[in-house]
């Protein structure tokens, strides 16, 4: 096994950030992988590969194996191509690297047009541009996102590493170019809910399959792999018109949506406006704006929105509940993912919170 003592004690001059990322790294070689791989905090590398890098090279390895951990990349990947997915996140890390002046091993997955973009980004462009038997010879790579205690404490060990790194850099004013592209700096325990809102939603455009009619690329080998026949996002959402929504904090939701829409190439959107029961439903397609007028005004009664989209629509993937989370839930979950949108976390008895910090900071000030 090498000696990485050296380059982790030059990562942390030169580049204190990064080194400190990298200190918390278990390194263990793995001789039945190309170069090197990155799982969470577990550095994988082969050994005969490494032999050749300099040091620098080795540096840079070493920074973009602890960046995936410090993104969170294992678990943004929600339901995408993990082959794919862990792609588009290392020309992300890549082109941050290279913008820094690390010197790359000779074969990295770098293309400098994807500069500055977020991983989701990348990999919706990068979705478009393979063909869909390269996408399913690859899926034997099973990296998906486990909801685990274990992830979980992983995650939280990786956060508090990550603030502990940025708080070095900062100190010794050496904070990476390029690094507020890839991940918000912002205070311990507040979370962006943009990103999750992109999270979610883009980990729920992904390929659909059928077996008819099969990939043909290795049915000459008796393999039978699924055909990819459609890209199309159906998503929900409900907009509690009670009396106690913020217009404003509304508006800069719905624009936050379209914009996340623009990178998806085929979407429906199911918008319902109620209060005790549903005043108004419309359906908007590929490219359209999203318009509404909040009716209502009465009572809070989650229940209409679930009920009219069991019985009168399609199911989405997901469903966005833009309230306040003050009236009545439905008595049992439905079988898809719902987001309640609101402006302060609360107890819901299903779904997740995602919780728009914009409003309690303009409350405070």
């Amino acid at each position: 096994m090498l000696d990485f003592s050296r380059v982790k004690t030059k990562l942390l001059v030169d580049h204190p950030y990064f080194g400190t990322l990298a200190s918390a790294l278990e390194i263990v070689v793995n001789d039945n992988i190309e170069s090197f791989a990155s799982h969470g905090k577990r550095f994988e590398y082969r050994e005969d590969f490494f032999n050749t890098l300099s040091d620098d090279q080795v540096a840079f390895a070493l920074a973009n194996a602890s960046m995936h951990g410090v993104l969170s990349h294992p678990s943004r990947i929600s339901n995408r191509s993990p082959w794919l997915w862990y792609t588009a996140c290392d020309h992300a890390i890549n082109n941050m690297l290279i913008d820094n002046e690390f010197v790359p091993p000779s074969k990295i997955t770098y293309d400098p047009r994807f500069r500055g973009k977020y991983a989701e980004e990348i990999y919706e462009i990068l979705l478009d541009t393979i063909t869909r038997e390269d996408l399913n010879d690859k899926g034997n790579d099973s990296r998906r996102s486990e909801d685990t205690a274990e992830t979980k404490l992983e995650a939280a060990q990786q956060e508090i590493l990550s603030q502990n790194a940025l708080s070095k850099a900062q100190e010794m004013h050496s904070l990476p170019q390029g690094l507020e592209q890839l991940i918000p700096i912002i205070p311990r325990g507040v979370i962006d809910w943009r990103t999750q809102l992109r999270d979610t939603i883009g980990g729920y455009y992904v390929s659909d399959y059928t077996i008819i009619p099969p990939s043909k690329k290795l049915l000459y080998q008796g393999i039978y792999l699924p055909g990819a026949y459609s890209r199309h996002l159906e998503l929900a959402i409900a907009i509690d018109s009670s009396g106690s929504v913020d217009e404003i904090l509304l508006a800069q939701f719905i624009a936050e949506v379209e914009s996340i829409t623009e990178l998806f190439g085929s979407y429906s959107i199911e918008l319902l406006v109620c209060d005790d029961r549903v005043r108004s439903h419309q359906r908007f397609e590929n490219g359209e704006s999203i318009v509404y007028t909040l009716e209502g005004g009465g009572g809070t009664d989650f229940t209409p929105v679930f009920d009219t989209i069991e019985t009168g629509m399609v199911a989405p993937k997901v469903l966005l509940y833009f309230t306040d989370l003050d009236g009545k839930f439905p008595l049992s979950e439905p079988h898809y993912e719902t987001l309640w949108i609101a402006p302060y976390e609360m107890k819901v008895p299903f779904g997740r919170v995602i919780e728009i910090k914009e409003h309690n900071d303009r409350n405070r000030a």
